[in-house]
């Protein structure tokens, strides 16, 4: 999926209690452990933290300062993690904090994030059985471009 850049993005509305920040190595093993729960309730798996932690941060488009994190009563519930190529690599809200504007304002905040940086655009994949995140992704502007095959059930979804 994808959104043009070259309108207003609105300005992201946070839910009360919850800290944006950005990626500190300190954040690893929170951040792969809430992938894993994402993913586990989404369908999917995370590499082990061992291999999947110096993947993450020794590729070509790691940039820490596209890696957002959302923290509400020091847990962390929410993340983005995008490449230098203006694409969302994982989105993942926690269970006990979706359907409180989160996962907009996050996206929000990458979108306008990439147009302070240029970008034309943001892309994204997304399973096409889950119509929840379609939903949400069309909710926020984005529109499907294109419609690959699904990965073989083994393959990592955040790999």
């Amino acid at each position: 999926m994808r959104i043009d850049l070259t309108g207003e993005i609105p300005e992201p509305v946070w839910p009360a209690g919850t800290r944006l920040h950005g990626f500190r190595t300190i954040d690893g093993r929170r951040l792969h452990a809430l992938l894993e729960h994402g993913y586990r309730r989404g369908g999917g798996s995370v590499a082990s933290f061992e291999t999947w932690m110096p993947r993450l941060t020794r590729d070509s488009e790691f940039d820490p300062d596209l890696c957002f994190l959302v923290e509400a009563n020091e847990e962390l519930v929410a993340a983005a993690l995008c490449w230098t190529s203006a694409f969302v690599k994982d989105l993942v809200v926690h269970e006990s904090w979706r359907r409180r504007g989160l996962a907009t304002a996050l996206l929000r905040h990458v979108f306008r994030t990439f147009q302070a940086r240029g970008a034309e655009h943001v892309d994204l994949k997304v399973d096409t059985q889950n119509a929840g995140a379609i939903r949400l992704y069309e909710c926020v502007g984005m529109r499907a471009v294109e419609r690959l095959p699904a990965p073989p059930a083994e393959q990592s979804l955040s790999e």
